[in-house]
């Protein structure tokens, strides 16, 4: 009984931690619908990624989720990805979220996990980054940098 009711624990943590393990690459011309908020990240880096993990905030409920290539490959250093929340998945009954985002990029290609736990070493941390976002609204953001000096995540207003 007791390994059941730590299975379902485990369960119930992976859904709500990590709503949105991989994200998703969608077209830049992606519109989000009146129930979504999709966030254009633009890589400017000098080296390619292996994985970008954000941890984030929506009214207070903190998420994890992730971005890598199904194909295992590297994030391009210039490639843009989108990340796409929608009303359900924020738990945001109104059409305003406070969000904030904090950007972790693994340098080399692991394979991702549900925990969103990686090694130190390949791991670099970006200053979170906060706003009020508007559901239907698309917001644009920049991340610069390099693993020896380290990277930094600026919204574009």
């Amino acid at each position: 009984m007791k390994k059941i009711g730590v299975a379902i624990a485990a369960i119930a943590v992976l859904a709500l931690g990590s709503i949105a393990i991989y994200g998703q690459t969608i077209s830049s011309e992606y519109v989000p619908a009146d129930d979504e908020i999709a966030l254009h990240i633009q890589m400017d880096t000098e080296e390619d990624a292996g994985l970008l993990i954000y941890d984030y905030c929506a009214n207070g409920r903190e998420y994890s989720g992730g971005i890598s290539n199904a194909d295992r490959s590297m994030l391009k250093r210039d490639e843009e990805l989108i990340v796409v929340w929608n009303q359900q998945a924020l738990n945001n009954p109104s059409d305003t979220v406070d969000l904030s985002i904090r950007f972790r990029i693994i340098t080399e290609y692991v394979d991702p996990n549900y925990e969103n736990i990686y090694p130190e070493e390949m791991t670099r941390y970006l200053d979170a980054v906060s706003w009020d976002a508007h559901l239907g609204e698309s917001y644009f953001m920049t991340i610069t940098g390099d693993k020896t000096n380290g990277y930094t995540a600026a919204l574009i207003q």
